[in-house]
């Protein structure tokens, strides 16, 4: 689906694959990239209107999605793998073996592509790995690489000798920057689809915590402009929160996935009732 970023109107939507679970835009707006996990393809996807340039299948079912330097790389959860893929046709130029569980794509302050994953760690695609937490997300923020260890509740900074709770008993699944020094997160309930989860501002500074919202199985979260947005998969919406206001778009839709297209001005939903 595609909504403007202004107001949350349907400006299109189309059917593509059958168990989507990651979207990134590229920066000139013309292209979404969609990670379709069950069946294993990569499809790229013309913007604005929403035809598949190419469809690659890559497998080991595909879960984080990162452009850097004219590559697509892809993380496949079960394959312990990072693919790299021409983005203008989808042929495969190299593969990295990982540890188990490779979850979202960062890069490193450093320049190198970093990989959240199910086993404590990070990995680097140079084949070096650091501790980190368990779980599936990473963000940098502020020159600091943070993960979050999803059973524990917590935040762990990568090369950091401390550990930083949730202010809730929730599950940290996806981070993201947020404005300045801030890091955003959103956290699943205990019993996924049915209980409050929780999305939150984190000072990185001053250690301090806001709690944005409480929906039901926030899949993701992220900042475009001064509007933070998040994908309410159990509550079957779109979160806009903008001053402290939560506004709610696309009713009906379970969204797992978005990327702000500010060049269109529009938010791509990827939407999967399933997940």
């Amino acid at each position: 689906m595609l909504l403007s970023l202004k107001d949350g109107t349907l400006r299109a939507s189309a059917p593509i694959g059958s168990d989507l679970v990651a979207v990134i835009v590229s920066d000139d707006g013309e292209t979404a990239y969609l990670a379709d996990s069950a069946p294993g393809d990569v499809y790229s996807v013309t913007l604005p209107d929403l035809k598949v340039a190419w469809k690659h299948h890559v497998g080991g079912a595909p879960f984080g999605l990162l452009l850097h330097s004219d590559r697509l790389f892809v993380s496949l959860f079960s394959g312990a793998l990072v693919v790299e893929l021409d983005p203008t046709n989808g042929a495969q130029l190299a593969t990295h073996t990982v540890h188990d569980g490779p979850a979202v794509l960062a890069v490193a302050p450093d320049g190198r592509v970093v990989v959240a994953g199910t086993r404590g760690l990070v990995d680097y695609l140079d084949g070096t790995s650091t501790p980190a937490g368990n779980g599936f997300a990473v963000a940098v923020v502020s020159g600091t690489i943070w993960t979050a260890d999803y059973e524990r509740a917590e935040l762990v900074p990568v090369g950091a000798d401390h550990r930083v709770g949730l202010p809730l008993p929730v599950f940290p699944f996806w981070l993201a920057p947020g404005a300045g020094d801030s890091l955003l997160i959103a956290a699943e309930g205990g019993t996924e689809d049915t209980d409050p989860g929780g999305v939150f501002s984190f000072d990185t500074m001053n250690g301090t915590f806001s709690t944005l919202a409480t929906p039901k199985d926030p899949d993701q979260v992220l900042q475009s402009g001064s509007t933070i947005f998040v994908a309410a998969h159990g509550d079957r919406d779109v979160l806009a929160i903008q001053a402290g206001r939560a506004s709610t778009w696309a009713g009906g839709a379970a969204a797992v996935a978005l990327a702000a297209d500010s060049a269109l001005g529009d938010l791509v939903v990827a939407v999967n009732a399933h997940e």
